[in-house]
């Protein structure tokens, strides 16, 4: 085994997620949060494909068992079809940034949802890291000169709770894929069955209300189609496979603190490349977060 395989792949993962997110967030504006969700997992499923050929010697899993299938399929239900439609509204609604500081709460669920259904102890420095993460989401999302420029109100309110659906279908979709991992399955095959489970469930929906062609429209506009198929192929397909060798291969706290990120590289990124005033509040709350998220993990 390469050191420190799994932490590089968690922190790849990391980068992978900040950047689809950025540029689902620009599409979504322009082509639908619901049609671009509905795209990329096509165009996810393409990649994955490609990719299982390449690395497995076949184009999709051949081994899987029916227990195991049941587990993938309740996960991308949970997790790829419920709580990204809820992520995709939340890009739209209020931003790539805010949106991934709040899926940076799916391990403190995690924490707080082991604690009351499992009765699982909690330590005093993971209390600590709780309070800091959940401390530091409200610096953000209360505070005036955390948002993004120009939201208030409503929609900010609802924005912000599609955001926090989402990372509780993360949640469950980490619990449920859990199951499924056991016993050294590959990685890269549960990622493709859960993505055709998610577009077989996706693109039903869309046929049975008459939005096939629509969104296909969409997808294939000249400013939508390039981003949306790299957007695809860098998250949904490279960085949830990333994601899972992480967990297979790294200690699962590290990995997890790693996989955080995000929320921070997008302030690098909105900040320094992109030039844009983005408050002291959301860099203050944003680094409550994650140092929330790391103390959480820490043994």
């Amino acid at each position: 085994m390469i050191p420190l395989f799994g932490e590089a792949a968690a922190f790849t993962a990391a980068l992978c997620w900040a950047t689809s997110s950025m540029i689902f967030s620009n599409i979504g504006g322009k082509a639908g949060a619901q049609t671009v969700n509905r795209g990329r997992l096509a165009c996810s499923i393409f990649c994955l494909t490609i990719l299982h050929w390449v690395l497995e010697g076949q184009p999709w899993p051949s081994s899987v068992t029916w227990e195991q299938l049941g587990w993938l399929s309740l996960s991308s239900v949970l997790g790829l079809v419920i709580g990204d439609a809820m992520l995709f509204q939340a890009f739209v609604m209020i931003g790539a940034r805010l949106s991934m500081l709040l899926m940076s709460t799916v391990p403190i669920m995690g924490a707080v949802l082991a604690w009351v259904l499992f009765n699982e102890t909690l330590r005093p420095i993971e209390i600590t890291g709780i309070a800091f993460g959940i401390g530091g989401v409200l610096v953000v999302i209360l505070g005036k000169r955390g948002r993004p420029a120009g939201l208030a109100g409503r929609n900010y309110v609802l924005g912000i709770l599609f955001g926090f659906g989402g990372a509780v279908g993360q949640v469950a979709n980490l619990i449920t894929a859990k199951y499924a991992l056991i016993d050294g399955y590959s990685a890269l095959s549960a990622t493709w069955i859960r993505t055709l489970v998610a577009v077989i469930a996706m693109w039903g929906v869309a046929l049975l209300l008459g939005r096939v062609r629509r969104t296909v429209t969409a997808c294939v506009a000249p400013d939508v189609g390039k981003w949306l198929f790299l957007g695809a192929l860098i998250g949904p397909a490279v960085g949830v496979w990333l994601s899972m060798l992480a967990v297979q291969n790294a200690n699962v706290g590290i990995a997890s603190t790693l996989m955080a990120l995000p929320p921070v590289l997008l302030i690098v990124y909105e900040g320094m490349i992109l030039r844009r005033s983005v408050g002291w509040q959301a860099v203050l709350g944003t680094c409550l977060a994650f140092a929330g998220v790391a103390l959480l993990f820490m043994h």
